[in-house]
């Protein structure tokens, strides 16, 4: 659709303004000193404002999982932040002076790092057992927000494992949703305007459900993720519990597509509105793609949600591509992912009749320009929601809940440990020059910059100013 510039104009008005409004009422509810997260946010800023204490402990939390003993922690711990010894603080250089690995100050090393980078994994995973998860979910309620689950893990290279993975979210599903019903309603976050949003939402990755999900396989690999995927979807129709499809690498994407179509085409599926897939708007096919799932959707008669998202796999993607001599299919500049994040933003708002927009974003200005296109195109409230990260940008969620908007949490929960590789990608993108949640707290941030439309991003750039 063509929109005329009069009216692209009054959006761009208006997500100014909600931008700055927003970021007025976020620079009046910083944490204090008083509270955890102040002290969690800074002991972080400090570990990632020097970009060679950042490598190396990337390195270490990348090698944790595999440390069996208190001894080869210390040694690692020694080995790796040797190389940047005169970047630490005296008293960080004191204790690898004196902790040798096989000794008793070794050992209280090695427990104190482990028990570090646990809590730090805490704040972005919601825990291992269904009793944990349950009583992370239930706190977000309380604060009125909603929830999506996903299980963290490793890529799955055997049956067990694929087997393992399916029984987990059967688990999880017949083990909380019955609990989350009980809850008393929330109109806010449980009601739109075409009835009643289930409370338990999982978020499942496709490629887990078979251990040979193979692009160059597409029946075989179908085959075998619909035999699993098909008792986890009646799960979730028994007891009212809602399931997304996650996307993950470029490769698997047209795969994962092909396969949420025809699963949702079935009979027994059609008419279950209670399902939805992700969009990463860093791939300049994103637009073809919604289009796509558009005219599917139709046939389907009946609507599904979109959960659109920048996209997590862009190091991946980019290294992949140079070391194969492939064409890059992700945007190389930040402003190209910005700027289809709003078209494919727009493109959602005008049809969310049928694909329901949840839009997945930390940074205001892409939520801002959301809540204007809602606004122009008189979209309502319940009909849309943001989506944003477990352990991330919390004062904004609890500010889009306070202003009545559905704001749900991607919640990832499993084993701490093995859950580090996501703990790594969360500190990656906490920690990018490029993040929009680096600048959150930073005072001297030009607001103008924050805000400035991305395609006026690049034509600057272009230009070199």
């Amino acid at each position: 659709m063509t929109t005329s510039t009069s009216v692209q104009d009054a959006v761009e008005a208006e997500t100014q303004r909600i931008g700055r409004d927003l970021w007025a009422q976020l620079e009046r509810r910083r944490p204090t000193v008083f509270e955890r997260r102040w002290w969690l946010d800074h002991i972080l800023e400090w570990a990632m404002a020097d970009e060679s204490i950042k490598v190396q402990m990337f390195r270490f939390v990348d090698v944790l999982p595999m440390l069996r003993t208190h001894e080869s922690v210390a040694r690692h711990l020694q080995e790796y932040f040797n190389e940047v010894r005169g970047h630490l603080p005296w008293a960080a250089q004191l204790g690898l002076d004196i902790s040798q690995p096989n000794s008793l100050l070794g050992k209280a090393l090695a427990l104190n790092a482990r028990t570090n980078a646990r809590k730090m994994a805490e704040r972005f995973i919601a825990g291992s057992k269904v009793e944990e998860v349950l009583k992370s979910v239930s706190r977000l309620r309380k604060q009125g927000l909603a929830f999506t689950l996903d299980l963290l893990g490793e890529a799955v290279i055997s049956e067990p494992e694929a087997d393992a993975y399916q029984q987990a979210y059967l688990d999880l599903i017949t083990g909380l949703a019955p609990q989350t019903n009980a809850w008393p309603e929330s109109r806010q976050l449980d009601r739109d305007e075409a009835g009643w949003i289930p409370r338990c939402n999982v978020s499942l990755k496709l490629s887990a459900l078979c251990s040979h999900f193979k692009p160059i396989d597409p029946e075989g690999s179908a085959k075998a993720v619909k035999e699993r995927l098909r008792p986890i979807l009646r799960a979730a129709r028994e007891h009212d519990a809602y399931v997304h499809v996650d996307m993950e690498h470029y490769a698997y994407k047209d795969l994962t597509l092909e396969i949420f179509k025809q699963v949702f085409m079935e009979d027994e599926f059609r008419d279950w509105p209670d399902c939805g897939i992700v969009i990463q708007a860093y791939l300049p096919e994103a637009g073809d793609d919604l289009q796509g799932l558009l005219e599917w959707v139709k046939e389907r008669g009946t609507p599904i949600w979109i959960r659109l998202v920048k996209g997590a796999y862009w190091d991946y993607e980019t290294v992949v591509a140079e070391y194969r001599g492939w064409p890059c299919p992700v945007y190389l500049e930040k402003w190209q992912s910005d700027d289809n994040f709003e078209r494919q933003t727009q493109f959602l708002f005008e049809n969310a009749k049928w694909l329901r927009p949840a839009l997945g974003s930390h940074n205001l200005r892409s939520l801002a320009h959301g809540m204007a296109w809602a606004k122009q195109l008189d979209v309502p409230e319940g009909s849309w929601e943001i989506q944003m990260l477990y352990g991330m940008a919390e004062e904004q969620q609890l500010l889009f809940s306070e202003m009545g908007y559905r704001v749900r949490v991607y919640t990832p929960f499993g084993e701490l440990i093995p859950g580090m590789a996501y703990l790594v990608r969360r500190l990656l993108e906490n920690t990018s020059n490029d993040s929009f949640l680096r600048h959150a707290y930073d005072t001297s941030v030009n607001v103008e910059d924050l805000f400035r439309k991305p395609a006026d991003v690049g034509a600057m750039q272009a230009a070199g100013t």
